[in-house]
Order: C-alpha cells, then structure tokens, then sequence
C-alpha cells in the first residue's frame, strides 16, 4: 500500500478510529472532498465526468456498504447519493442519509434522485439533507453548490489549479475475486540485556493491498466486509497471503496472525484454517491468532465453539490492541490469552512518561500472574526499548527492530544472520541502532 515509516508502524490490519482527511494536495485546505454513491455505473460515471474540477476530490462507490465503510476510515465535506441505491428497490439511501447527518454533522448531504415527491422532501429535511435534487436538472444546481463550497475553503479565495483526484471504489466481490491482497511480516523479537542485539522470536502478518485501489487500504477492505457480512471470507484472504510469505521462514518462528472475532462464528472457519495452514506445511502450534473488539461478536456461542477447537488442535490465541476500547479487560478474562500485545499508544515517548510506565507495569504484572507474555506494539526507539524491558514486558515489535519485509527477504536476513553467528556469535542488531564503532 506504500505508507510512510510514520504511517505504517501503526497496525494498518486494524480499524482505525475515523481519520481526518487523508492527505493527497498540497492545497488541501482549499479542496473539498466528496463522497458519492449511486448503484447504477453511468450514473456514477456521469457524475464524476461532471464534477471533476479543480479543488474537489472525488470518491465514487456503488453500494451503500462501501459509503458506509469509507465514511468511517476518512472524513468527507459533502456526501452526494441516490435514494435507490440496492437492487430491493426503496428508499434505502435514507440510511446512509441518517448515518452521515447523525454522525457527521458537519459534512453536507446532497440527495440526487429520480423522482422526488413532498413526502420524500419532507422527511429529507427532517433528516438534515443540505438540498434535494432531481437528477435532470439538479446537476447543474448541485455544481453550482460544490464550487461555492470549494471556494469557502480556500483561504485566499482563489480556486486551486487543475483537475481534483478521482478515485473509484470497485465491487467488493469483484476486488475479492482478483485476489490481489498480499503479506509482509513484522518480526516480535525477544527483549534481552541491552538493546543492541536481538533475537526473533515470531513474526506477525501485516496485510498489504495495490496503491492504486481505495481498497488497497485494509482499514477499508475490512470495513467493507464487515458490512456486507464478508468478513470471513476478507480473512482468509489475507490469512492465505501471510501463509504465502511465512513458508519462506524456519518452522521454529512464530506466526501471529491477525483475525476479526466475528469470523470465529463462521462454524467452517476452524477447518479451513486448518486446511490452509497444512498446505503450506506449518504446524498449528506456531501459530497464534490475534483477536481485537473491534467488531461485535454478535454469537458468542458460536465464537466460544470455535475458539474451543482452535485451541485444541494447538492454536495459540493473543488479544491485540489491549489499552483501546472499552471491553479489553472483559475480553482478557474471557479469553484467557496465550499472548497479551498491547497497544503502541503506551510506548510512544515511555521512557520520558513516567505515568504511562506505570500503566505499562501494572499490566505486565498482571498478566505474568495470569500465565500470558507480553508484547508492546509499535517500539521506536532504544530508551523505550530498555525501559519496556525494565518493566517486565516480554516481546517487543516495532521500526526500532525491524520494519515489515516480504517472506522471502526476511528469511535472508535471517539466514545471513545466522551464517554470522557461526562465525561470531553475533544476533541481529535493530534497525534504529547507531553504527557500531569498529
């Protein structure tokens, strides 16, 4: 997906909570960024070719599900869409409608339809709709209306120069089917006596989508899924693709693997995971699954079934993302975790703040009562490194280590360090350590 170091050391499998404008100009401050959704392609088509113009950016998808999943990974000014947008005929669009004006309440809604009647008009302005248009002559007016938004923008009042980006959300089933999800591999290394050495300990699978497909992000594959119900099917994707690069590494590495709870209520989930990771040779024992709250369990039963049979074929379970949320202690006596990774929220600057230190204590503590390791997420630095290790935490992962690299290159770094050893003793050194002196 190509993000900046700053970016990608942040879990991008996650949900992210809902960004600001994700950066593409250097005017941003004048460019209004919107969002449009209609189910039928020429009119989408239609829209885009009329709307392209300097200082608006486009996103364009064609189901409400997609809006849905985009509006929370970004944050859009203005939200164009149909009234009818599913092939069960109604007034559906009034979901999405209800979704933006109760949740984004400073984002515009335009309502584009076929036919409007008072009843229809009516309830739009109970609901907070910016304007309702009729799609034949209402184009014109709703140019009309994004250009003197565009220009309330920019600072200077001058409209930014050249055409704004477009970019079009294709079919989930249709993105699914081309299967063009792959895997790069962030080592969790072992924390040891000092920091200029160390050793990996397992790798957890980052999920990586092309640059140039709004669903290259995973945030926003994931989301899609979630509201379409395919999430299970979003997950072995991107479980196949980490199984893909982890073949290229020695059995004796650990795989984390991240996996959405909700996919635990599929009652195939256990065997196909089982099938998958047979094929590409790994034993079940090296693998460990990282569960988050991200997504409501909406069967329990099912998922503790499910968890049951994993955990008995020698899966290994991990609660990611702890410290976020509201449900992490619930979920960490529920789940009895093998693995505790916790959020790199309480790294970032640990070794100056003594208040997070605490916190970071306190919970290594308790979980080696409990019999679970820890792993801190997201490590930047040697300091916080140390200090991680002072306080008892187990693993760590992180652009200080390591950043995420293909299977193939991993295992050469691997089996380079290994030659070395052979002939030193020495063990990687991390990626953010100074030159050693010679």
């Amino acid at each position: 997906m190509g993000p900046g170091a700053a970016e990608e050391h942040r879990r991008s499998d996650d949900f992210p909570p809902p960004a600001e404008h994700p950066p593409k100009r250097h005017d941003e401050d004048a460019v209004l960024r919107v969002l449009i959704l209609d189910d039928e392609s020429i009119v989408v088509d239609t829209l885009a070719a009329c709307l392209r113009l300097p200082g608006l950016d486009l996103t364009t998808c064609m189901e409400i599900e997609a809006a849905e999943a985009l509006l929370r990974c970004f944050r859009f000014d203005v939200v164009i869409t149909d009234l009818s947008v599913s092939q069960l005929g109604g007034l559906d669009g009034m979901r999405l409608v209800r979704f933006v004006t109760a949740n984004f309440p400073d984002t515009a809604v335009y309502v584009l339809s076929g036919y409007v009647d008072q009843a229809v008009r009516d309830l739009c302005a109970v609901l907070g709709v910016t304007a309702v248009l009729e799609k034949s002559e209402g184009l014109s007016r709703l140019r009309g209306y994004l250009l003197d938004r565009r220009d309330a923008l920019a600072v200077s009042g001058a409209p930014p120069e050249g055409e704004g980006e477009l970019q079009q959300v294709e079919l989930l089933e249709d993105f699914m089917a081309a299967n063009p999800i792959r895997a790069v591999l962030q080592p969790v290394v072992k924390l040891r006596d000092g920091v200029s050495r160390f050793d990996i300990f397992g790798v957890e699978s980052l999920a990586r989508g092309p640059a140039n497909s709004v669903l290259g992000s995973p945030a926003v594959f994931l989301a899609y899924a979630a509201q379409k119900e395919l999430l299970f099917e979003a997950d072995m994707i991107c479980i196949r693709a980490a199984l893909a690069e982890v073949i290229h590494l020695s059995n004796s590495v650990v795989t984390f693997l991240n996996v959405q709870p909700r996919s635990l209520t599929n009652p195939e989930f256990a065997d196909k995971l089982c099938s998958a990771v047979r094929i590409a040779g790994i034993e079940e024992k090296s693998i460990v699954l990282e569960l988050t709250e991200q997504q409501t369990i909406v069967n329990p039963r099912a998922f503790a079934a499910t968890l049951q049979r994993l955990r008995e074929r020698g899966f290994r379970i991990a609660l990611d993302d702890f410290g976020e949320g509201s449900s992490n202690l619930n979920l960490f006596q529920d789940l009895h975790p093998d693995f505790l990774k916790i959020s790199g929220t309480f790294c970032r600057g640990l070794a100056h703040d003594p208040f997070k230190q605490i916190i970071v204590q306190s919970t290594a503590e308790m979980a080696a009562r409990a019999g679970t390791a820890t792993v801190m997420e997201a490590v930047e630095t040697a300091e916080d490194a140390e200090v991680l290790r002072l306080l008892g935490i187990d693993y760590a992962q992180g652009y200080f280590f390591l950043k995420p690299l293909p299977g193939l290159e991993l295992a050469k770094l691997l089996q380079a360090d290994a030659a070395r050893q052979d002939h030193s003793g020495g063990v990687l050194e991390p990626l953010g350590a100074s030159p050693s002196v010679p």
